[in-house]
């Protein structure tokens, strides 16, 4: 665009159409009166009282009645500032780096139920490992039937104590073994010593308030050591599991109970148990057997608390060693309740090694 040279305003480029005049104070953009689109009729009369072909509503003179075009498969009657709108937001998305999407997301896929980490097996798995990775724990077994047995132990990873209460043909055994360096410190009633250690009738009232030391490689050491620790406790879970389901405890703990049979053991015998253990730690916190030996129902409840606790055990003072009573084996091993059996007639009575618990 140049100037004229006679008027000082700029001249109008070759091929330009004449531009109309307009009166001061109204501006008509170009195009917006152009004629009617093909086709198109004016409306009735309104029942406003319009003239026919109104609509309620005169336009001014910069009024616009756009081109008519073909409309877009899909498009037809959206309005054009809506179709503005949409396409300023997704541009203002993009600027700003922000993904716009106009569909719904499906949800994200669930993990199946089932899966191996609660099945009966890998519960039990993880039953067991907690028991024996444990820092400590306290538990508490009775025993009913013909020989009743109590068993109260605190366990810890190398050390621990038990109180453990039960008859035999020699009375009524109570006795406490504790586990320390890997010495077993005996303390027990002349039942206990005569059944447990072997000490002569005669001999065993004196020794009742004492503390006896049995070392590695004395006779009833490997008897009276297992089930002291966490490791041994965790061996003396017997379980075949077969099935797993969600319980909640008196104490209104969520639990997993894992239900099977008992393995086969002394002499065959066998019989049913579950396992209820916490479905957060799987932590044991019951276990209950029954059995049938010789005829007669046994049934054992192990319950199993205060877990993350190690027991502080330490060496008694003033012990006797066993290897100095002349204690000999009794008659059917130490801690077998003697030949003939227990109060139940003819069954040895369970020490603490093998025992369920």
């Amino acid at each position: 665009m140049t100037d004229d040279p006679s008027t000082g305003s700029p001249s109008t480029p070759p091929g330009t159409p004449p531009q109309t005049e307009q009166s001061p104070g109204s501006y008509t953009p170009p195009g917006w009166n152009l004629p009617p689109p093909t086709g198109w009729t004016a409306p009735a009369a309104s029942p406003w009282g319009d003239t026919p072909g109104g609509s309620g509503f005169t336009p001014p003179s910069y009024s616009w009645t756009p081109t008519p075009s073909s409309p877009r498969p899909g498009s037809a009657g959206r309005p054009l500032r809506i179709v503005a709108a949409i396409a300023a937001t997704v541009l203002i998305g993009a600027a700003a780096g922000v993904a716009i999407a106009f569909a719904t997301r499906s949800p994200e896929p669930q993990t199946p139920s089932g899966t191996s980490t609660t099945t009966p097996q890998a519960l039990f798995n993880d039953a067991v490992n907690a028991t024996r990775t444990a820092a400590g724990f306290h538990y508490v077994s009775h025993s009913t039937g013909s020989e009743p047995q109590t068993f109260v132990g605190d366990a810890g990873p190398s050390g621990g104590r038990q109180v453990i209460t039960f008859d035999s043909t020699y009375g009524t055994e109570q006795f406490t073994p504790l586990l320390v360096s890997g010495i077993v410190y005996f303390q027990g009633n002349t039942p206990a010593l005569e059944d447990q250690l072997g000490v002569a009738a005669s001999s065993a009232p004196a020794l009742q308030s004492k503390w006896v030391s049995v070392s590695q490689g004395d006779g009833p050491y490997s008897v009276l050591e297992p089930g002291i620790t966490v490791s041994d406790q965790a061996s003396e879970l017997l379980l075949d599991p077969a099935a797993a389901s969600r319980v909640t405890t008196q104490n209104g703990v969520d639990a997993y109970r894992i239900t099977g049979s008992v393995p086969a053991q002394q002499g065959g015998v066998t019989g049913t148990a579950h396992l209820d253990i916490t479905s957060a730690t799987h932590q044991p916190l019951t276990y209950v057997t029954a059995e049938l030996v010789g005829g007669v129902s046994l049934t054992s409840t192990t319950t199993f608390s205060g877990w993350g606790t190690a027991p502080t055990v330490t060496a008694p003072s003033g012990t006797v060693a066993w290897s100095t009573l002349g204690a000999t084996e009794p008659p059917g091993g130490y801690g077998q309740g003697g030949t003939g059996g227990g109060t139940g007639g003819g069954t040895a009575t369970p020490s603490p090694t093998g025992s369920t618990i």
